[in-house]
């Protein structure tokens, strides 16, 4: 790997850190602070879909855009965008302000999403992939370990809305990153050839049609996280955590998440993604029912650890497996429908959990969310097929003249 790709990937890691402490400090107080303003289960579900009706609409624009102008601009963007959001909510009164925000946030982070998603597959080295991006993923999620702590104890000691701005403030750590990056990703459409245009129909080949299948079900899991789980753990008789504890509890998943991501991602290179991804997709719908099983905060930060791990092993996997059968010169095309594959599931998931939570209660919600893993980890079995043969095409087609070596983690 050259030295300008060295220095930008580790300028990606830091402009991916920034984000993932910004978006962990407000992570467990984001639904407290909208409920508190009266909102009910079923009008959060709403905000949600109005979130994920941002990444519906722009993602899929945002990944036929990043491969033809530079994913760097369109990261710089993302980051002042939504540096204003953050600096909005907590002005924001009613429903109808917060949908607004949801979707400016969802819109503004589409560019975001997509861009560094197509950058960490050009900018990671080809050899030993999965272990690779493993322990890149694994120091950006260093980022989302401590965050939820600090707003947790932010939220209590000082008010719900100083996280708020906290988090805007970090964004300019990212920007000033992204700024100084100097690996140049124009070209991916630039140089298409004319048989490339049939390149365009593997977008829908079964494999790249299974693990987008399989991602949209588990969005299910981080929409419940997001928006519903926050709730559950501060109402809950069983819990009744503060904004503190479930702060610890957020930081406890990612601890074991990260601690955890650089040796999934090697034993993806040993034994493939097929079967990492079923198992913890089973395990992570099997840990939701052992929570309504249990009672008190240590036996549920002891499941927290747990889960950390299942969910770092569908995640890396998912992503690994995607790197493998990316068609070549179309990372920023088939990132955003990787995300768009996400945005349907979201659409699907938080309305539908806000009203399963209103109407038939908090336990249900929960049961739903662990029967559409255990769904998701069957279909897996049958649609994903390990695929190595597009390592080479990725290889062949980022080595050439004029071109620099493309990877990064998602």
């Amino acid at each position: 790997m050259d030295g300008v790709k060295q220095r930008s990937l580790r300028l990606l890691m830091v402009v991916q850190l920034a984000q993932r402490f910004r978006g962990g400090i407000v992570s467990p107080i984001l639904a407290l602070f909208i409920r508190g303003q009266g909102l009910t289960l079923s009008q959060i579900g709403l905000l949600g879909t109005a979130g994920m009706l941002g990444w519906l609409i722009f993602e899929p624009l945002a990944g036929v855009v990043a491969d033809r102008i530079r994913k760097k601009y369109m990261v710089i963007f993302a980051f002042i965008g939504s540096t204003f959001i953050y600096f909005a909510y907590p002005l924001a009164q009613g429903f109808w302000h917060f949908a607004l925000l949801a979707f400016g946030m969802s819109s503004v982070m589409s560019a975001y999403a997509v861009s560094v998603k197509a950058l960490t597959v050009e900018l990671l080295p080809k050899s030993d992939r999965g272990k690779a991006y493993g322990r890149f993923v694994s120091a950006i999620s260093l980022g989302g370990i401590v965050s939820p702590i600090v707003g947790g104890y932010v939220s209590e000691a000082f008010g719900q809305t100083l996280p708020f701005y906290i988090s805007a403030g970090v964004g300019l750590i990212g920007l000033a990153a992204v700024v100084l990056m100097r690996y140049d990703d124009r070209g991916g459409m630039k140089s298409v050839e004319s048989k490339e245009a049939a390149e365009g129909e593997s977008l829908f080949k079964g494999s790249l049609l299974g693990i987008f299948l399989i991602r949209a079900l588990f969005t299910f899991n981080m929409v419940f996280r997001q928006h519903t789980l926050p709730i559950f753990l501060n109402e809950n008789p069983r819990y009744e955590m503060s904004e503190g504890q479930i702060g610890f509890y957020f930081g406890m998943v990612q601890l074991s998440s990260a601690l955890s991501q650089a040796f999934i991602g090697d034993l993806n290179d040993r034994m493939g993604s097929r079967g990492l991804i079923a198992s913890s997709l089973l395990m992570s719908g099997l840990s939701y029912g052992a929570i309504l099983g249990v009672s008190g905060v240590p036996a549920l930060l002891a499941i927290g650890a747990l889960q950390g791990v299942f969910f770092a092993a569908s995640d890396v996997s998912m992503m690994v497996y995607l790197m493998d059968i990316i068609p070549p010169r179309r990372t920023g095309m088939v990132m955003g429908l990787y995300s768009e594959a996400e945005n349907v599931g979201g659409m699907l998931a938080a309305p539908s959990l806000g009203w399963i939570y209103d109407s038939s209660g908090p336990g249900y919600s929960m049961l739903s969310v662990a029967g559409v893993l255990v769904l998701d980890s069957l279909l897996s079995v049958f649609f994903i097929k390990e695929n190595k043969e597009s390592d080479q095409g990725i290889t062949d087609a980022t080595s050439g003249p004029g071109k620099s070596g493309k990877e990064e983690p998602g």
